[in-house]
């Protein structure tokens, strides 16, 4: 599960087996950082949310 950064140049995807969160340019799709974090992380939520709505599974504001 990822989401998009609020300038939209990154995409955060979290690696849910593999204990890290990667960060990718949306650019032209490199991968920016590899960051390591605890076991399962499940969802990602980046904040501040551009526009009014978050959607989706991991915005779970309305």
């Amino acid at each position: 599960m990822g989401n998009v950064s609020a300038d939209g140049r990154t995409l955060g995807l979290s690696g849910r087996y593999d204990r890290e969160v990667y960060v990718l340019s949306t650019d032209d799709g490199y991968l920016i950082r590899r960051i390591p974090v605890g076991d399962g992380p499940y969802g990602l939520c980046v904040w501040p949310q551009p526009g009014r709505y978050s959607l989706g599974h991991t915005g779970i504001t309305r």
